[in-house]
This record gives structure tokens, C-alpha cells and sequence, in this order.
């Protein structure tokens, strides 16, 4: 029975691994010392970079973070190595923070599976990350009493992934918006590039196969044509991305492949991807989902805003007959309705406008532009979608821009909705302030409020907008989507023609920047490179920069570069220090919140591995030489890589030791001011404290003591009289890595005299610069990142302190003692001849 219990503990007690040899323990710490120099340096210049100003790339600020990963992964894989994998752990953690700093700040998605299609009603249609913003919105307004919204279908993000990795396309466009910030034309010309490759590279067969099955689902038995729009992740949100992408309309079933490709194609339109940079967000931000709804064939369509930008209590409608999409891209006028936002949604104002062509489905598919002269849109469609718009508002809870269209059987479709942003003025009476400014322009319809000042710029081609000058007012012909990329640069805009609720407008209100459209003469009465001031509040164009218009409202302008943030996310999340305390019992794994703590973590304990050299081999011993010194204390001395001078014999004299650290610690240990020979005085109480612990103790005085070394470190560890000091320390070229550490505990005297020589330790060592902590007889002390010198400086000051202090626990017998005794060693008494000599101290 016995045989059998001990073969079942055997299975359960833990097996000790062999001690990993002294030198290869070694050159794993000198590994993990230079990986953590060089993540050290890294973050430095990464932290510098965040608070400069000049221009960044995405692809320096990935080529610069990802080698401090690289750091940390060399850091933990040594740590391992000399420790035995002791610290799997800290791999696991590595990983999991390099997973989030991917998520949080590179804002990467994780592989995700999931329907390439989904319908209103089904649980992801509501959900933007899915769908996107446009089909998320839709869906919910599906079923909403009295608003109707056209069939659709989404084709989720997943899709979006799976398409651009099995086209093989993503690593291809990664590479293309790193560089976003090359010269424009060559950014143009990549950016073509790429939306040919796309346009190009076929479908994987499961996606086309699901997109067909929608379609003839969305069919049923009739003929159908549909809508394929954008939805991207962050469209219809806090950014509209109006304009931006393609929408490709009149599609049958022969077209869905193409139409597909080229909506997402058009995500990496110079113009959208300059929106993007300038809405802060990152290219990983902007999947795109797309929106597939059956269209309709309107009577007329438009544009409504539940709160006009000019007069917010009334709802804002633009209108023309057949499909809006010319209206809203700024190529033709809309009739303009202003309706009451109480029933009966009363018109209070209208202007038509005129227009020399519609545009309508056209049977075959696509759109036909039909010339010819068109009737107004009458005053009962305008208020049917101003009630569309308020009750979209009553639904989301806020003010909405939507889209509309009245099909011939009279039924309205919402086909759009998003939030508006609202504009709030302080009144504020200026007559007097404007005496004698002269007004350059006025009238116009205000599509975002504000004023601005600048040179003016005239941009008369709005599809290939050239190089603007940032700061510039714009002198527009008409509105475009095209000008996205450009509003961020812009002080204002001024339109000589366009809608008020087109694609343009939209996005000028988004970067709060100061918009007329419609201003009368515009091109003849601002003349290109004056200055002038835009109060797009009331209307007004004045000449020069009138102060007291500028000063009436801080510039709330936004430009949120994405590339700037993402550094300054990814500093926050790598640089934050959280481990600062290794006695600390959070000082552990799992509180490793940062990069920062992972290096911490990992330099310490590889620390704690050095210092506690313990175990060696024999053939370790065996290759150990005695130090041939005149120093009554035996020391054994491994060299592990340029410790000792080559030819050096089994006994080393002092001066063939060539380790930088070692060498100053023995010169300190052989100071002649230091005493070896006879006593440092007598105390009788302390002496009898000794006499009393050494009969009760049988540890063996004056055990050899150890040291470890090569050119540039020492581990020493030695036993003094009935004390055990330990010194590790590194002594090399770059300050960063260069450490010292002491650890000093035990004695023969009572503890209380042991405390006190303690407390002397740690006073001394703490005028030295080390940081120190004691907790009864025992002294812990680190300095570190210091040059050479000083490290140097330092040793030689430790070598003394060991000496000096050996039988200092017979003599301190109090705080002021110890406090006598290092104001002496300070001094440079080390032996305390000034103690021994003074007055009532005779026989001490």
C-alpha cells in the first residue's frame, strides 16, 4: 500500500526543471536588454511624433509601431528562455493587448462570418456594423405607421470582406492608403488604379450566388428593377458621406455583379477617401455594406429637412419632377417649398425654378434624361414630404434629412434617412459695428451658418476641383459632391447655383463651414484674390476682414486628421505605465494593461533571474577561479563573455578582471580607507547579542562568496559575517539598459540592531540616487538609466558600503547612531575613525 501511495504522489508532485545554464541564461538577458533599449527608444520617438504637427502617414505610423510589438515579442521569448518558461503567460497577455491596440487604435476587425444578405426584420438589419448606417435606418422604419420605405436588401460587411480578401485585393489596398499622403495627381492615378482592379476582379461564387437569390426574392414573379447604393459602416452617422459613393440606378438582375463592384469601388474615390481623412476616420472604418432597393419610377422626388438651416421652425423642401439625382449632385434647380411644421402643414413659401430636362427610368434599364420644358411640383406634394420628414424626426428623435419619392399611384417612399445637423445663431445686433463695410454680394439661400474670412478662390471646374489654398473662400458655379475633398480646407463657400439640401450643403454644415448657394452675379462681384468676409447668417459677402463679424463666434471647423489620432490613440494605449511597483502585489501578469507594463514586467523579472543565480551546473563550479586578492574574503569568479583578461590562470589577481562592473566594485572592496583587519569598535550589549545568535545559529561564516561577470556585467553575491549581500548591475553603453541593484538582509546582532544598521544602508544609498526600500534588516536598492560613469561611480561606492558595514550591527544601537555612521561613511570616513575618536566613545 505504501508503494502504491508513493507512486500517486509522485504523479502529482511537480517536476523541477534543470536550471537553464549560467551563459546561455546570459545572452537571453543581454537579448532582452537590448529589445527593451530599442522599445525604450521607440516609444520616445513615437511620443515625440504625436506632439509634432507635420504631415503623417499611416503607413510611418504602422512602420513605427509595429517594431515595438516586435520589441516586446523578442522581450517575452527571452524572458522565457533563461527562466525555463516560467512565463508563458506573459505571451498570452501580449497577445490579447496587441489584439485590442489592432481593434481599439488600427481599428481592425477581427474575422468575422456571417450572411452575405440580409432583410428588414431579420436581428442584423438594425445593426450598422452589419448593414450600414443607410440600411440600418431603412429597416427601422419598415413597418413604421403612415412612413413607407421601398423593398430592400442588404449585402452585409462580411460580404464586403470576403469579396476584397478572395479578390485577393486587400493587402493591395492597404498599401495604397498608407501612402495616402503622396502628391494628389499620383494619388489620383492609384486611386484609378485600384477602382479598376476592382471593378475588374470577379465575384466569389457563394456572394454572387447569394445576391442573385435576393434579387429573385425581391422580384417575386414580376420584373423588377433596383437601386444599388452605398451603406457604408459609418454612413448616414455623425458623417453622411453624401455624395461620396456611387449609386447606380435601373438595375436588373444581368447587372448586379458589376453594379456591386462598382459601388464599392467608388469607396476608394480620391474624393471619398479625402472626405474620410478629414472626417477622422480610418480606411478600416468605411466598409461597405450595400443597399439593394427596388426603384421607383417617380412623378417627381427631392429632398426634405425637418428644420430649414435658415429658418428652423419651418420644414425645408426641394423638389423636381421625376428622379432627384441631378438635383441633389448640384446639376439643376429644385422648386423650394418652406411648410409649417404644424398641421396643416402649411406652404408659407415657394420658388420654382427652371429646368430644360427630367430624368426617368428608363424601360430597358439605367435612367434617360427626357428634354423639355417641366411643370412645377404643386404645393400638395411638398407638404406630403414635409409630413415624411417629421414623422422620420418623431421616429429617430432628432431633426432628419430624407430622401423621398412619390411613385404615380401617389404612394410617398422615404429612401433616406439621417440625422441633420442644426445650427444655433446668438443674436446680436451690428448696425453700428458694419457702418462704412462695404457689401460686396448679397441674397442666396444659407446653407450652413457661420462667418469666415479669406482670400477668394474661383473654382469654375467642380468635377476635378484643382489645388485650393487652405484658408481660401470658394467661388463655386454650383455645388458638387465633388468638392468634398476640398470643404476642409475652405474658410467658406459661395454658390452661384445648387440646392440648399443637395450633397454639398450636407457636407459643408458637417465641417462647419459657411455656405450661400444661389448668390446672384457671384462671379462679377467677388473678384478672385480679394479678401472678404462671408456672413452666410444674413447673407452678405463684405469686403475685406471685418473684425467685428469675426469675432462674434469661435471657428468651430473641424478637421480631424485620422492618421494624427490614430498615433496619439495608439501612444495612450502603449505608453501608460500601470506596473511601477515590483513589490507591489498587483505586480503580476494579469494587470499587464499596455506595452509599457509588458516591458516592465518582462525586464524586472529577468532582473529577479540574473540576481538569483542559484543552481549551478557542475561543470559551471568547475570552470570557476578563485579571485587571488588580499582580501580575507574567498570569491569564486565565472566568467561568462569578457569578464576576465584571456590567459588568465585559475587564480585571478584583481587586475585581470576586465568586467567594467566587477573592476569598480572590487576597487570600492579594496579601498584602503575601508577596514578589513581588527574590529570597528566594541559594544558589549552588541557583542553579547552576537555571542548569543551565533550559539543558536549554524550557518558557517565566511562561505565563499560568488560572482558572475562578463565585459559589461556582474552578478556579485557574498556573505559578510552572518549578512548576505547581494550586487547586480550592467555597465554598458546606453544608459537605458545600465542598472545597478543591492540587496543586503540578516546579521548576528538582535534584530533591532540589524534594523538600524538597515536604516544606515538605505540612507546612505538613498544620498546616492538609488531608489530603496527596507523592511526590517532588509535593504532593496535599483538605480537605473544611468551612463556608465556613474554606474561605475556607484559600484565602487557599494564595494565600500559592504565592507564598512559588515559588524555596524554590534554598534548602531539607535536612530541617531545610524544617522552618526552614514553622515561619517558620507564623508568619507569608511573606516569611522572620527566615531572611534570621539569623546565618551573610548572602548567602542
Amino acid at each position: 500500500m505504501g508503494a502504491f501511495f508513493r507512486r500517486l504522489a509522485s504523479r502529482f508532485r511537480k517536476r523541477r526543471r534543470p536550471p537553464v545554464p549560467v551563459r546561455e541564461r546570459f545572452e537571453h538577458f543581454l537579448t532582452l536588454c537590448r529589445a527593451n533599449d530599442d522599445f525604450l527608444h521607440g516609444l520616445a520617438g513615437l511620443t515625440e511624433r504625436a506632439e509634432r504637427r507635420d504631415v503623417l502617414t499611416m503607413g510611418e505610423v504602422v512602420g513605427a509601431a509595429e517594431p515595438l510589438a516586435d520589441h516586446l515579442r523578442t522581450m517575452v521569448a527571452a524572458l522565457n528562455r533563461m527562466s525555463g518558461d516560467r512565463y508563458s503567460d506573459l505571451a498570452a497577455r501580449l497577445e490579447e493587448i496587441e489584439r485590442d491596440v489592432a481593434i481599439e487604435v488600427f481599428k481592425e476587425r477581427p474575422i468575422e462570418y456571417g450572411a452575405f444578405v440580409v432583410w428588414p426584420g431579420e436581428p442584423d438589419a438594425l445593426k450598422p456594423e452589419v448593414v450600414g448606417g443607410k440600411a440600418a435606418h431603412l429597416a427601422s422604419l419598415r413597418g413604421q405607421p403612415r412612413v413607407h420605405v421601398p423593398p430592400f436588401f442588404a449585402v452585409t460587411s462580411y460580404a464586403f470582406h470576403h469579396f476584397m480578401q478572395a479578390s485577393g485585393l486587400r493587402e493591395r489596398v492597404d498599401e495604397f492608403v498608407r501612402g495616402l499622403d503622396e502628391p494628389d495627381e499620383t494619388a489620383r492615378q492609384a486611386s484609378e488604379a485600384i477602382r479598376a482592379e476592382i471593378q475588374k476582379a470577379p465575384l466569389p461564387e457563394d456572394l454572387r450566388r447569394a445576391i442573385h437569390q435576393a434579387f429573385h426574392r425581391l422580384a417575386g414573379d414580376g420584373q423588377v428593377r433596383v437601386a444599388v447604393r452605398s451603406s457604408a459602416l459609418v454612413e448616414d452617422s455623425g458623417v453622411s458621406f453624401a455624395g461620396q459613393f456611387e449609386t447606380v440606378l435601373g438595375v436588373g438582375e444581368e447587372g448586379l455583379a458589376d453594379a456591386y463592384r462598382r459601388v464599392v469601388a467608388s469607396k476608394y474615390r480620391w474624393q471619398a477617401l479625402r472626405y474620410a481623412r478629414m472626417s477622422g476616420l480610418l480606411d478600416e472604418e468605411v466598409a461597405m455594406p450595400v443597399l439593394v432597393m427596388a426603384m421607383v419610377d417617380p412623378v417627381a422626388s427631392g429632398v426634405a429637412f425637418s428644420r430649414a438651416p435658415d429658418r428652423p421652425d419651418e420644414v425645408l423642401v426641394t423638389a423636381v419632377p421625376g428622379l432627384a439625382a441631378a438635383m441633389v449632385e448640384g446639376r439643376t434647380e429644385p422648386d423650394r417649398f418652406l411648410v409649417g411644421r404644424d398641421e396643416p402643414h402649411e406652404v408659407l413659401e415657394a420658388v420654382h425654378a427652371e429646368r430644360s430636362s427630367i430624368l426617368h427610368c428608363a424601360e430597358p434599364g439605367g435612367i434617360v434624361e427626357v428634354a423639355g420644358d417641366a411643370a412645377p411640383v404643386d404645393a400638395d406634394i411638398a407638404r406630403r414630404a414635409a409630413r415624411a420628414a417629421l414623422r422620420c424626426e418623431d421616429h429617430f428623435g432628432c431633426p432628419q434629412d430624407i430622401e423621398w419619392a412619390l411613385r404615380g399611384d401617389g404612394v410617398l417612399f422615404v429612401v433616406q434617412s439621417r440625422p441633420l445637423a442644426c445650427e444655433t445663431r446668438e443674436a446680436r445686433d451690428m448696425a453700428a459695428d458694419l457702418a462704412g463695410v462695404r457689401v460686396l454680394a448679397s441674397g442666396g439661400v444659407r446653407a450652413c451658418g457661420g462667418t469666415a474670412a479669406g482670400p477668394v478662390a474661383h473654382l469654375l471646374d467642380v468635377e476635378e476641383p484643382a489645388c485650393v489654398e487652405p484658408g481660401s473662400v470658394l467661388v463655386v458655379p454650383t455645388t458638387s459632391p465633388r468638392l468634398a475633398g476640398v470643404v476642409g480646407k475652405a474658410a467658406a463657400i459661395l454658390a452661384a447655383a445648387g440646392s440648399a439640401t443637395g450633397h454639398m450643403a450636407t457636407v459643408a454644415r458637417e465641417f462647419h463651414v459657411p455656405m450661400l448657394v444661389g448668390v446672384p452675379d457671384l462671379f462679377a462681384r467677388v473678384p478672385e484674390g480679394v479678401v472678404v468676409t462671408v456672413d452666410a447668417w444674413d447673407g452678405r459677402v463684405y469686403e475685406g476682414a471685418v473684425a467685428s463679424l469675426l469675432d462674434r463666434e469661435a471657428d468651430s471647423r473641424r478637421f480631424m486628421d485620422p492618421v494624427r489620432r490614430c498615433l496619439q490613440r495608439f501612444v495612450d494605449r502603449a505608453s501608460p505605465l500601470g506596473l511601477a511597483d515590483p513589490r507591489s502585489p498587483d505586480f503580476r501578469v494579469s494587470e499587464c494593461r499596455s506595452y509599457h507594463d509588458i516591458a516592465r514586467f518582462a525586464h524586472q523579472k529577468a532582473m529577479t533571474e540574473m540576481f538569483l543565480v542559484e543552481g549551478l551546473s557542475p561543470q559551471e563550479r568547475r570552470e570557476a577561479r578563485m579571485l587571488d586578492w588580499k582580501i580575507p574574503l574567498p570569491v569564486l569568479v565565472l566568467d561568462v563573455g569578457g569578464g576576465l583578461r584571456p590567459g588568465a590562470g585559475r587564480r585571478v589577481a584583481a587586475g585581470e578582471v576586465s568586467s567594467v562592473p566587477f573592476a569598480a566594485l572590487v576597487e570600492g572592496m579594496t579601498d584602503p580607507r575601508v577596514r578589513w583587519a581588527g574590529p570597528v569598535g566594541f559594544d558589549l550589549k552588541g557583542f553579547m547579542s552576537v555571542v548569543v545568535r551565533s550559539a543558536a545559529d549554524d550557518q558557517r561564516y565566511g562561505e565563499p562568496s560568488f560572482a558572475i561577470c562578463s565585459r559589461e556585467f556582474v552578478h556579485f553575491s557574498s556573505r559578510l559575517a552572518y549578512h548576505f549581500a547581494t550586487v547586480a548591475s550592467l555597465c554598458g553603453a546606453s544608459a537605458d539598459q545600465n542598472y545597478v541593484r543591492f540587496v543586503f538582509h540578516g546579521g548576528a546582532a538582535v534584530a533591532e540592531r540589524r534594523e538600524w544598521r538597515a536604516y544606515f544602508l538605505a540612507t546612505v544609498l538613498r544620498y546616492n540616487g538609488f531608489q530603496v526600500h527596507q523592511v526590517g534588516d532588509r535593504v532593496e536598492a535599483v538605480l537605473g538609466k544611468r551612463g556608465a560613469e556613474a554606474v561605475e561611480e556607484a559600484l565602487v561606492m557599494l564595494g565600500r558600503l559592504m565592507v564598512s558595514a559588515r559588524h555596524l550591527d554590534m554598534m548602531i544601537e539607535n536612530r541617531a547612531a545610524a544617522e552618526a555612521y552614514a553622515a561619517a561613511f558620507l564623508s568619507g570616513d569608511y573606516g569611522f575613525e572620527s566615531l572611534r575618536c570621539e569623546p565618551g566613545r573610548e572602548g567602542r
